[in-house]
């Protein structure tokens, strides 16, 4: 898997106009750009889900899962989502967030 590391305050972004349908506990998502169709699992959607809503930097997807684990995984958190955000790009649905600048003077 690629390496792909930001600086701590990069924001990363989910790219636009996925299809999302749920399964249970898994969800699959379809990219109708790429017309890639991924099976995440609750953790990896919930970050997606996250990153659907507005873009987050890395240390605000640790505190978003650091919610959901239970006090004895948290020193694994860190890693955890750096991993999730790292898999999520590699898939294609996640980027870095990159705000548009208005050409306004």
């Amino acid at each position: 898997m690629p390496d792909f590391q930001e600086p701590p305050s990069a924001r990363f972004a989910a790219v636009t106009d996925l299809r999302v349908r749920l399964f249970d506990d898994e969800a699959v998502v379809f990219d109708p750009l790429s017309w890639d169709a991924h099976l995440l699992n609750p953790a990896a959607f919930a970050v997606l889900e996250l990153l659907l809503e507005a873009p987050r930097s890395e240390d605000e997807v640790t505190a978003f899962l650091a919610k959901a684990l239970q006090a004895e995984e948290h020193s694994q958190v860190p890693a955890h989502a750096r991993r999730l955000i790292g898999e999520l790009q590699s898939l294609g649905l996640v980027g870095p967030f990159e705000p548009q600048v208005s050409a306004h003077r």
